[in-house]
């Protein structure tokens, strides 16, 4: 009798503990559940996303390098078309920024600098790939040189810039310079690039050596011309 008793108070006892603790058990279950399908269906939905800016981004470089990269109206319409897709609708991938950057290209070579300072304009506000956005900064502080702004493009490279990006942006702020007629800045700008060059970089080095001998000579006649006495002829 005393055992049976024993056990009915373990039952009772039981009973307590589930009514006082069973429905946050079964809560705690219900949202465990939830969360687990929940994480599946969104990786399951971003798996999906990322295959269609995949694919959209596809049929935008075909497009836009068509004919030897040299697309006809039409197809150049179909790559401005998918690019706008791909701005539109998967806005911070990393396929938006590239074909933003692939437009502005397009339309430098055409010689519309509005259009290529919107779309690298773009990339900045909405990449957050760190290396996208300082080569869209390096380009889009050339368009704005090239659009008679060369103050507002040494502005875009100021900052601390990461090692693989130093001496590019040195010789964007070189040539800049140039532009303005500061052969002396130019020519620093050109040594600073030479002196951050990484050594996968090396294949550069010629070039701004040229910059920068070239700016050399420029300063070597100014100084002598500078230099040198008025002859009686002149006066």
């Amino acid at each position: 009798m005393s055992e049976h008793l024993t056990e009915q108070e373990q039952i009772e006892t039981l009973k307590r503990w589930w009514a006082e603790n069973g429905k946050g058990i079964l809560t705690g279950v219900a949202l465990a559940l939830a969360g687990y399908f929940g994480y599946q269906w969104w990786q399951g939905d971003q798996r999906s996303k990322a295959e269609a800016a995949s694919d959209l981004y596809q049929t935008f470089v075909e497009a836009a390098s068509a004919n030897n990269n040299q697309p006809d109206n039409k197809q150049l319409t179909t790559a401005k078309n998918v690019a706008e897709q791909l701005k539109e609708d998967f806005t911070k991938r990393i396929y938006a920024s590239q074909a933003a950057l692939r437009l502005a290209a397009i339309a430098a070579e055409s010689n519309d600098l509005e259009t290529a300072q919107q779309q690298l304009q773009w990339a900045i506000d909405n990449t957050d790939e760190t290396s996208l956005e300082l080569l869209a900064k390096r380009r889009l502080a050339a368009v704005l040189a090239a659009r008679g702004k060369p103050d507002d493009a040494l502005k875009l490279l100021e900052g601390t810039i990461p090692p693989a990006f130093a001496a590019l942006y040195s010789e964007t702020r070189g040539d800049i310079l140039k532009q303005k007629g500061d052969s002396a800045g130019a020519r620093a700008a050109y040594e600073q690039a030479l002196s951050e060059l990484l050594p996968e970089q090396a294949g550069s080095t010629q070039l701004l050596r040229l910059k920068a001998d070239s700016l050399a000579a420029v300063e070597g006649v100014e100084e002598q011309n500078q230099t040198e006495p008025v002859s009686e002829g002149d006066e």
